[in-house]
């Protein structure tokens, strides 16, 4: 019987909550208005020349707008966009111009909320008064604000709940409203001239269209809630376009239905002279007073939900700003319990605060003043950032080189230029829109100037000052894609694996299942390279444990046994490696004790000598060496006369080794410190050397692996709330580690690789070990530090890293920087075709994935090579992209950080080129085909099982021979 097997965190831990797609667009439709936008911009339209060309001008925006949507969710569904216009512009138009729409999204979603938090004030004492109570309008925006304060630090899902509520009412009003019309005036409630080709043609239309264009902002919200969706990949598209079809269709049908209530050779005049009340007029005609208080009521109700909105939608621009160090670090913070935004919500309801209550006090208008000078302020930055997404959007598949030539290049482009007509007509209209004669209110517009060139200039400064957070800027993933469109074919030409490590095992299952023949040859007599303590050469000892968990670091379709703890030993991940080796039919492809001596090109084929003497030869070579055999020794002054022992950890094995003696280790890494805490419990004293500071990560956060919390997909405890700022909370969680004796931290915490240890704190806090500085020099019995201090030292065990090294290579094959050889994407050489290396990448990730995706980017090119599609276009980007794989992060200078790469670009620069080759992503289904149909994996019977297939695959081997 299989053993149970751990894939996911257990459901005990807190997940996020996530809302439905019909509640994404709940908050789309209410951030849009519609019952306000008909009863107050509609009027305005209706008042000018091209009043009967109004509900044609909805169709037009609105498809318009349709346009932009295609174009809009197409980036959706391609990249993860917690920023929704910010993210999509930097992707798209690069980090500069991303900075820009940062601060210019959060700049009008924050000047409309402060209007709509006036206006809500104005209408709501206005409401209160035909009520019989007089109300001042602060008071009742301090009412909307308490209300909106209260939703907004709560969960998202809350605000729908509520708002679904405002909606139906809105919806309802007019659909009563409407109906009391038709009854009235029967198929005269729906004049067919409104559809005469003169309205729909004519120079009047350009009258109406600013006021049709104010009615559709908040619709585009879809991207910025969907990734708190389910499935934001399909709930996005269906939000935008559920949201804004509703929209079209409610506007277009209220306006004709209106039009046909006042006449159509009257309308015109009516709303002129009725103006702000020209719906209630008609409301009044139609149904009489009882409809025209409702309809009061549930016009305060839409312009509180599309504050609500708006306001949500503010603080989550905050929240992602912060995240991505353009804001300040705490606005990023969220809620230990209900996982809100909750600091950008109160941030954004002290701002509605200060502008909305500071400005009435200096005896500005609630409504013509405040309202209509910040809504009208954010309508103009929220359609330019729509122009700029559907230029971005060009410009992300452009530079990918994918996407349909309608839907990513020809409707973005469309929608651009009609949204950058409207918006010159918002301009030359903006006095009218906002209904305000004040200089100072027609020309708040052109405050987007000075914040553009200062957001420029910031992200200049940014770039060279802090090039780790300008690194960030407007960072994203690809969505998860299962289409492969590469086509199926019969591999005809035979590989070589060398190494039967976790990257060889990783790219045997991959020849496996794609049907590539290969031959695998392993030097050892079993699987699993430098997890198996018995193998020659191994830096394997006893404490040794995975550093990363077992919930993230499983190889894809194999989570680790339920009995495994989160951060299983080194014996354990070895018994994982054999279990995974058997499970998926692999221990019968490799070839064991024997070494691949020689390996080189000879012609278009690779000449490989093998141990036995034998010569074999291949389309091609994949290097699986492992990277942690050959050991970097520094030189040290007088290490000749030292009495000491002096060692590096490659040989190291148990805390025994330590009994009753004085030892120092030299080095804060993984095994560095690992081993330091061995020798506190064993040697008489023990002091470790670091060069500089560190911050050591806990392996657990509050009881949860910290790589699972880091993932996001589970929550911390009910009642904790956890900074977004890494530094900040490894300081937090650490204090001050000068005060144990080390070294303030120089670097950011993600600048070097994660030391996933704070064990070492607790033996420098207890006096069991000492810290020192720099090793300077060996002096017979002592070593002398670099402040000056000596210590007198038996065994001195260095933890210095390992030389990169391929003896069966010829070493002029490659060209070799400090120490490294550089190759495409870390895996393929530039110019040799058909010479592969797994696991020459260093990452700050759970390495194994790595290692399925580069197995797959291999198994793509030599598909590539047996096909010859896209065989010349890579050849040329093997030779010369020189793509930064730190995505512009700066990493400790030391030769452990040579390799270092950024995990996220590395990983979108693979998916890249996964969908140009037509290669879908990897999971936990990819693999099943190939994998036995019965295994068993339970500690005992698998070893059983495994030595077994092993015995009988070893007397093939040598029978064969």
């Amino acid at each position: 019987m299989a053993e149970a097997t751990s894939a996911k965190y257990p459901a005990s831990g807190r997940a996020k909550k996530k809302i439905t797609t019909g509640r994404v667009i709940v908050l789309v439709i209410a951030a849009a208005a519609p019952l306000a936008a008909i009863i107050g911009n509609a009027p305005l339209g209706l008042s000018t020349g091209g009043a009967l060309s109004m509900p044609f001008a909805y169709i037009l925006v609105g498809l318009t707008l349709m346009a932009f949507a295609v174009g809009y969710t197409a980036l959706s569904r391609e990249i993860v966009s917690q920023g929704a216009f910010y993210t999509q512009v930097g992707q798209g138009l690069g980090r500069p111009a991303g900075v820009v729409a940062a601060y210019a999204a959060a700049f009008a979603y924050g000047a409309y909320s402060v209007g709509s938090a006036a206006a809500f004030g104005y209408f709501a004492s206005l409401l209160a008064k035909e009520l019989g109570f007089e109300v001042h309008w602060m008071g009742c925006a301090a009412i909307g604000m308490v209300v909106v304060a209260f939703l907004g630090y709560r969960s998202l899902d809350l605000s729908a709940r509520v708002l679904v509520w405002f909606m139906t009412a809105e919806f309802a009003i007019l659909a009563i409203f409407d109906i009391c019309v038709i009854l009235s005036k029967g198929l005269a409630a729906l004049p067919l001239d409104v559809w005469s080709l003169p309205h729909l043609t004519g120079p009047a239309i350009g009258a109406v269209i600013p006021f049709a264009v104010v009615s559709f902002i908040g619709f585009e919200a879809a991207a910025l809630y969907g990734e708190e969706t389910h499935n934001p990949r399909l709930s996005i598209p269906r939000a935008t376009f559920g949201a804004l079809g509703i929209i079209i269709v409610f506007y277009t049908v209220s306006i004709w239905v209106i039009i046909g209530a006042a006449g159509s050779s009257e309308v015109q005049a009516l709303a002129m002279r009725e103006s702000g009340n020209f719906a209630f007029t008609l409301a009044h005609t139609y149904g009489g007073s009882w409809l025209v208080g409702i309809m009061g009521m549930f016009l305060v109700a839409s312009i509180l939900a599309s504050y609500l909105a708006i306001h949500n939608a503010a603080s989550r621009y905050f929240f992602a700003l912060a995240a991505d160090k353009l804001l300040p670090a705490p606005l990023a913070a969220i809620h230990a319990e209900h996982h809100a935004p909750y600091v950008g919500s109160v941030a954004m309801t002290l701002l509605e605060l200060t502008l909305v209550f500071g400005l009435g006090l200096l005896g500005a208008a609630p409504y013509v003043g405040i309202a209509s000078g910040m809504i009208g302020l954010g309508t103009i930055g929220i359609i330019a950032m729509q122009i700029a997404t559907s230029l971005a959007v060009v410009g992300f598949f452009h530079q990918i080189g994918r996407g349909n030539l309608w839907t990513t290049r020809i409707l973005p482009v469309v929608a651009a230029g009609g949204m950058s007509v409207f918006l010159v007509a918002i301009f030359r209209s903006y006095s009218q829109i906002t209904g305000s004669s004040s200089a100072l209110v027609n020309n708040l517009p052109w405050l987007f100037l000075p914040l553009v060139t200062a957001a420029l200039l910031y992200a200049a400064w940014l770039k060279k000052r802090h090039p780790n957070a300008y690194a960030q800027i407007a960072s994203s993933t690809y969505r998860h894609s299962e289409i492969r469109t590469a086509a199926a074919t019969q591999y005809t030409h035979r590989y070589c694996v060398i190494g039967a490590g976790p990257s060889g095992l990783i790219m045997a299952r991959a020849f496996k299942k794609e049907g590539i023949p290969f031959d695998c040859f392993e030097r050892h007599s079993d699987v699993g390279g430098i997890w198996d303590a018995d193998n020659p050469g191994t830096p394997f000892y006893d404490s040794v444990h995975f550093i990363s968990s077992k919930w993230t670091s499983y190889f894809y379709g194999f989570p680790m046994p339920d009995n495994y703890p989160d951060y299983p030993s080194g014996r354990q991940i070895h018994q994982y490696l054999r279990s995974f080796a058997d499970a998926f039919g692999l221990y019968e492809d490799i070839t064991f004790n024997t070494a691949v001596t020689s390996a080189r090109p000879e012609g278009d084929r690779w000449r490989v000598e093998l141990s036995t003497g034998e010569v074999r030869y291949y389309a091609g070579v994949v290097a699986c060496p492992g990277v942690t055999w050959h050991a970097r020794v520094p030189k040290v002054p007088g290490e000749a006369t030292f009495a000491g022992e002096i060692r590096h950890s490659v040989s190291y094995r148990s805390p025994a080794e330590f009994r009753g003696k004085k030892a120092l280790i030299v080095g804060a890494g993984n095994s560095g410190v690992d081993i330091a805490c061995d020798a506190a419990r064993a040697a008489e004293k023990t002091f470790f050397s670091v060069r500089r500071g560190y911050r050591f990560v806990p392996k657990h956060v509050f009881g949860i692996p910290t790589d699972v919390l880091r993932s996001g997909t589970v929550l911390p405890p009910k009642g904790v709330a956890l900074t977004a700022d890494v530094n900040r909370l490894l300081d937090t969680l650490s204090g001050d580690l000068t005060r144990l004796g080390l070294p303030k931290p120089d670097h950011d915490a993600l600048s070097s690789h994660p030391i996933m240890n704070t064990q070492i704190l607790h033996y420098l806090a207890h006096g069991d070990v000492t810290a020192k500085g720099d090793v300077k020099a060996f002096d017979v019995e002592h070593v002398v530090f670099a402040d000056g201090s000596r210590e007198q030292i038996d065994i001195v065990m260095f933890c210095t890293g390992y030389d990169y090294k391929m003896p069966f290579f010829p070493e002029e094959l490659f060209d070799w920087k400090e120490g490294r050889p550089q190759l495409y994407l870390n895996i393929m050489h530039r110019k040799l075709r058909g010479l592969y290396i797994m696991g020459f990448g260093d990452f700050a990730d759970a390495t194994y994935r790595r290692f399925d995706d580069m197995a797959q980017l291999i198994v793509a090119d030599i598909h590539s090579t047996e096909t010859g599609h896209h065989r010349t276009w890579l050849d040329s980007l093997r030779a010369n992209d020189m793509t930064d794989l730190r995505g512009g992060k700066v990493y400790v200078d030391s030769p452990r950080h040579t390799n270092y790469v950024h995990t996220e670009t590395v990983v979108k620069l693979m998916a890249e080129l996964r969908r140009k080759l037509g290669w879908p992503d990897l999971d936990d289904s990819c693999f099943q085909s190939v994998r036995r149909k019965t295994t068993s994996n339970s500690s005992g019977s698998a070893t059983s099982a495994l030595s077994n297939i092993h015995s009988m695959t070893r007397r093939k081997q040598e029978a064969s021979r």
